[in-house]
């Protein structure tokens, strides 16, 4: 791959994952779902972290173990309403990063106050807003991974252009897994700091 493939890719790859399909409250059907219309919602609108065509987002036994642990609310006869598909959009976007028990914290002040009578605010508000918030916070991100894939060229003066590039590559993804890792620890102290205490 040479040097202009590399920097067009990841130009590409940016530009899919802001332009991505994002998942609205009113892109979920508005009616109680089986199990099987769940795994299939999700297969077919959160594909874009998945590494291979066949990798499933959630699973059957996923979404179960999430009901047994308290995350997932109980169903009403097995069937999954807006809130609970809500919910695992949540935590599809969480569990890649986090615990289940650091979702659980973050998840259950949200529950008890977007779903109890005359709640404030809905689960769905909370969804639309984040994802509209989301869509801006992309630009950040491209403008980020494009300064790191820059800062990371030109680091190794005296390696051959093949080199270079091999370097570019591991020193990029280093730098954007520092910043995750922090990101991550972020989170972790917010949630032990502020949510659990």
């Amino acid at each position: 791959m040479g040097k202009k493939n590399y920097d067009r890719y990841i130009q590409d790859m940016m530009e899919f994952i802001s332009t991505h399909e994002h998942v609205y409250s009113e892109d979920i059907p508005h009616m109680d779902l089986y199990m099987d219309q769940v795994t299939s919602f999700m297969d077919e609108h959160l594909g874009l972290f998945k590494r291979t065509d066949d990798e499933k987002i959630l699973t059957k036994t996923m979404i179960n173990n999430y009901s047994k642990c308290g995350i997932l609310p109980p169903t009403d006869k097995k069937k999954y309403s807006v809130d609970h598909m809500i919910i695992l959009l949540f935590i599809y976007y969480f569990k890649n990063t986090l615990s289940i028990t650091d979702i659980q914290a973050l998840l259950d002040p949200i529950k008890d106050m977007t779903m109890r009578r005359g709640a404030n605010v809905s689960l769905e508000e909370v969804l639309d807003t984040i994802m509209d918030t989301q869509k801006i916070h992309y630009e950040t991100l491209q403008k980020q991974v494009n300064y790191t894939v820059e800062i990371s060229k030109g680091l190794f003066p005296n390696a051959t252009p093949e080199e270079q590039e091999k370097l570019s590559i591991f020193t990029t993804a280093y730098l954007l897994s520092i910043q995750a890792s922090a990101q991550k620890h972020m989170v972790t102290q917010l949630i032990d700091n502020y949510i659990n205490k």
